[in-house]
């Protein structure tokens, strides 16, 4: 492991474990469980990027971690998610820009061939658009067992709303990944 990458890496799991503490201190115990799958998740591809000897972009990598750490801190700690409906609709954007980049990355390391541009270009907006709605399910999945009253999301304007964000940041991920070599090959 590079050390600018070990850097990244363990910056962003010790930013969690700060948001963590925070949100205990506050008494915030409902948004912890958030907080430590994003962290877990991390971990874990961590451990897999070790293991399987994977690359990822150090770009893309603080893309992804800036999306952990927004979600985490500005969304969760400071109440962002429910003070401010413009938050999460840019959140939207960002994450998906990045986790779009960060998911063709990944995917494009155990493939032969190289990509045209149209391809590349369809292949990375249906990978963010897919990861989003996998997004909105969870989303929704949460605050249906968490019960919490959020008063930005009335009826089916904010899953909309963030579908319309997410397909937003799928494109700007699409001409991105087209136009840019993240892999030292010509994907």
């Amino acid at each position: 492991m590079n050390l600018a990458k070990f850097r990244i890496n363990i910056l962003i799991i010790l930013c969690q474990v700060m948001v963590l503490i925070g949100l205990a201190l506050k008494g915030h115990f409902d948004y912890v469980h958030n907080v430590l799958i994003t962290a877990g998740i991390w971990l874990i591809y961590m451990f897999l990027e070790a293991r399987y000897k994977l690359y990822m972009n150090n770009f893309v990598r603080v893309a992804v971690g800036i999306t952990i750490l927004s979600d985490s801190f500005f969304g969760f700690y400071l109440d962002m998610y429910l003070r401010s409906p413009g938050f999460d609709r840019i959140l939207h954007i960002f994450g998906i820009y990045s986790l779009s980049l960060f998911t063709y990355i990944l995917v494009v390391q155990f493939l032969e061939n190289t990509l045209s541009r149209l391809f590349k270009f369809i292949f990375v907006l249906c990978l963010g658009i897919s990861i989003g709605v996998v997004n909105e399910i969870m989303e929704f999945l949460s605050d249906t067992l968490s019960h919490l009253p959020i008063p930005n999301q009335i009826g089916l304007l904010d899953t909309d709303l963030d579908l319309l964000s997410n397909v937003i940041g799928a494109f700007y991920a699409a001409i991105h990944a087209t136009y840019w070599n993240f892999v030292n090959r010509n994907f």
